[in-house]
């Protein structure tokens, strides 16, 4: 969710150009904010390990 959150402020980012950086555009907010997100999810690979991590526990461990 972190990654497409990315992809998708910094493509509005692109669109807005210098202005999507400016306080007068929330794009500014969700640029700011997904890039928090990135950092405390936690990398994709790391969140890749812990999925599958769980998905191949035994049942009941």
């Amino acid at each position: 969710a972190s990654e497409m959150l990315a992809r998708v402020t910094d493509a509005t980012l692109q669109v807005f150009g210098g202005m999507g950086l400016m306080d007068d555009f929330p794009i500014e907010r969700f640029w700011r904010d997904a890039r928090v997100e990135r950092i405390w999810d936690g990398t994709s690979e790391i969140q890749r390990h812990i999925i599958s991590r769980e998905l191949f526990r035994p049942l009941g461990a």
